[in-house]
């Protein structure tokens, strides 16, 4: 992965402090790192993660987070989808579907022992998974699930060599999903099939989200930030140097995305003119892999995931504010 340069680090982190409201710790995440937060309403939150062999669940009520025993063994869980408070699906390590109904967590027999990194759908019959471990030895992962039953999908021709991962899936309708992974893959369903989409990025896109058909934003980049945005015809992407590599994206409007990224990046990123308003955060070490928002609030998760790899030491993260 690169490194940006001390002088770079240096810059960013004297860009990265801005005047927002502040934010403050969600909960304690107890040694875990969180991956993913979002749900149905302010009221109905999930944030997910773990530790390399144990999942976590946390759930917020709109009153206070609470954790979540699935009544089941996980690993490392890495995103969420919440239809309602009775139709939650999570994508984890090990090929992990785990689906809650309102009353009970049930596991789906896994189709793969590589990790599924994000899972959306249009409709609980019309759900869709992606994932890949992102070398040579795996292939990237195409899952849908039709009410029933989860079945593996082909992966369309790909204008790319070395895509060993889908990293994440979003859309605006059963019509309309796009898919991003390595070295900037994105791929298109539009109902009947899947396509390639060129979308002019050289680094990894991590995660999306749009406003509508004409207006999706994904982000990424391991060193450095970069952001692509689809005008409902072409894809064109920006590097953000030297902001750090992004991780997470949310957007309720056409003009900005809420963005989380590593050495503590997090704010709205202009996307007229490319800056970001950035929030001052107490521990810029840390990397934040996940925002999302909801009524007045918004919340971010993430961790150091290489310290605790090395060190078995894990930290994790979970802050929110208002907006």
């Amino acid at each position: 992965m690169i490194r940006p340069t001390p002088i770079l680090v240096a810059f960013a982190a004297l860009a990265a402090i801005g005047c927002g409201p502040a934010w403050q710790p969600a909960f304690d995440a107890n040694g875990n790192w969180y991956l993913n937060v979002g749900g149905p309403s302010a009221t109905d939150v999930y944030a997910v993660g773990g530790t390399t062999d144990v999942g976590s669940i946390r759930h917020f009520d709109g009153s206070a987070w609470t954790e979540v025993d699935p009544g089941v063994d996980v690993p490392l869980l890495n995103w969420v989808h919440a239809f309602s408070p009775n139709d939650v699906w999570i994508a984890g390590n090990a090929g992990t579907l785990l689906h809650f109904d309102g009353q009970n967590w049930t596991k789906a027999t896994p189709l793969t022992d590589q990790p599924l990194w994000g899972i959306w759908g249009a409709a609980p019959d019309d759900v869709w998974a992606v994932g890949g471990s992102g070398f040579s030895s795996g292939s990237a992962l195409l899952l849908h699930y039709d009410g029933t039953t989860w079945t593996p999908k082909d992966v369309p021709p790909l204008s790319r060599e070395n895509v060993f991962a889908f990293y994440k899936v979003w859309g605006t309708s059963a019509q309309d999903v796009f898919v991003v992974g390595q070295d900037g893959v994105v791929i298109h369903f539009d109902g009947t099939g899947w396509t390639d989409q060129p979308s002019g990025a050289k680094d990894d896109l991590i995660s999306l989200w749009g406003t509508g058909p004409h207006h999706v934003v994904a982000v990424g980049g391991r060193g450095n930030g970069i952001v692509a945005e689809w005008n409902g015809s072409e894809w064109k992407t920006t590097s953000l140097a030297p902001l750090p590599g992004l991780n997470g994206v949310w957007m309720d409007s056409d003009d900005a995305a809420w963005v989380a990224g590593t050495q503590g990046t997090l704010g709205a990123l202009d996307l007229s003119s490319k800056t970001l308003d950035a929030d001052e955060v107490e521990d810029s070490t840390l990397d934040f892999h996940s925002i999302f928002g909801s009524g007045d609030r918004l919340w971010s998760v993430g961790g150091n995931l290489a310290v605790g790899a090395s060190t078995g030491k894990f930290r994790g993260i979970a802050l929110e504010r208002t907006r």
